[in-house]
């Protein structure tokens, strides 16, 4: 069975998606500030990269939905 996916579900799960990439986001950064070890360092830099991206998805997603939502 499909199941249609409305604009609001799509609009809340982006959201939430968001909020918790943040979190992600800010731990990552709070361990990198308290890491001395040079490789530890950047291995969490790339990881922190990678989060921001997937939170840039996101929001690239919610503002597709957005004007959709608007008409």
């Amino acid at each position: 069975m499909l199941i249609a996916t409305t604009t609001e579900q799509i609009t809340s799960s982006s959201r939430v998606h968001i909020a918790l990439v943040d979190e992600f986001i800010q731990l990552a950064q709070n361990r990198i500030d308290g890491q001395n070890d040079p490789f530890v360092r950047e291995s969490l830099a790339d990881l922190l990269s990678t989060l921001r991206e997937e939170r840039s998805g996101y929001l690239d997603l919610l503002n597709a939905v957005m004007p959709a939502k608007a008409a």
